[in-house]
């Protein structure tokens, strides 16, 4: 049998790599041109729902740990570039049962697709399923690692709001030692001038030394306190749970689970915008949803147009 599809020279036409693993990956330039895509995107949803984009494609979406609003949005985004679809979710439903590689699920999975998504609990698992594979790769979580196309959500959001990506005030909570997410968008921000991040959380659970490293490497300024005050001139607050799967002592996470949490009084006039990956468990409270500056559903709303022009970005489509 014989398959045929684009050569890795008719793809890509738009970006310098094949696949996405790594937030390292996205330059400024990178992003200036994506957020053009996805406003386009975003204006073809409103005007029309679908388009016919990648009619002649299908994506493969391999998601081996819980998803909620990744998986969904990148089903919408293929559908609503009318692309064709293949799914595997949990481990169980695949050969991994029966002791298949990851190695050997990708090559097989290249074969039926022309473009692969996947989430996977193994850190370093995108680096070496993107390395197997000839068609484009996208990470959409490996372990505690990387989220890249969640960086690109939440950096499109803030832009979207404040009208830049340099010369903010940003606060990360509250797990910054285990969120996948604010190890993506912090690589992301520490590449634009004037950029101030403070780490708030557990003791036990702030970021590593490795990231904070990297994040001075670039100049940015990387301060760790146990609390702040969102009134002290912050710009973006962004919080995520406490990664309870990533512990493997529970006591420090009951310990902390309800201690670090957004209330109404923390947030309310402080004009500072706070984002979250989601889900929300502990880490804001519900009083906190009709503030004007809690964005956090709008955030998850521009998954759809961010994915979208993803997809026909990688597929030399857009």
């Amino acid at each position: 049998m014989l398959f045929f599809r684009q050569s890795d020279d008719e793809t890509n036409k738009m970006l310098p790599f094949k696949s996405l693993t790594s937030s390292k990956q996205l330059t400024p330039e990178i992003i200036e041109t994506f957020f053009t895509v996805t406003d386009k995107m975003a204006a073809d949803i409103e005007a029309k729902g679908r388009i016919d984009l990648l009619d002649d494609k299908v994506v493969a979406l391999l998601f081996f740990e819980p998803s909620s609003r990744t998986m969904m949005s990148f089903q919408s985004a293929a559908q609503r570039l009318k692309a064709g679809m293949v799914f595997a979710q949990n481990a169980s439903s695949t050969s991994f049962e029966k002791g298949e590689s990851l190695e050997d699920l990708i090559r097989m999975v290249e074969a039926y697709s022309d473009i692969i998504v996947m989430r996977h609990a193994q850190q370093g698992s995108a680096d070496i399923a993107a390395g197997i594979s000839k068609v484009p790769f996208i990470n959409a979580g490996d372990g505690g690692n990387e989220h890249p196309t969640q960086a690109l959500i939440d950096a499109y959001t803030i832009h979207k709001e404040k009208g830049r990506l340099d010369s903010l005030n940003i606060v990360f909570g509250y797990d910054s030692l285990q969120s996948r997410s604010i190890h993506s968008l912090s690589r992301v921000l520490s590449q634009y001038e004037g950029n101030r991040f403070t780490f708030t959380g557990p003791k036990e659970l702030e970021p590593s030394d490795r990231l904070l490293a990297d994040l001075r490497a670039t100049g940015t300024e990387c301060i760790i306190a146990n609390e702040v005050n969102l009134h002290d001139g912050y710009d973006v607050a962004y919080v995520n749970r406490l990664q309870e799967e990533r512990f493997e002592n529970k006591v420090i996470f009951e310990k902390n689970r309800q201690k670090y949490r957004l209330n109404r009084v923390d947030v309310e006039n402080s004009g500072c915008l706070i984002l979250d990956p989601l889900p929300r468990i502990d880490e804001i409270s519900t009083e906190v949803d009709d503030l004007p500056n809690a964005l956090y559903f709008k955030q998850a709303s521009h998954g759809v147009p961010v994915r979208m022009a993803l997809l026909a970005m990688l597929l030399g489509k857009a």
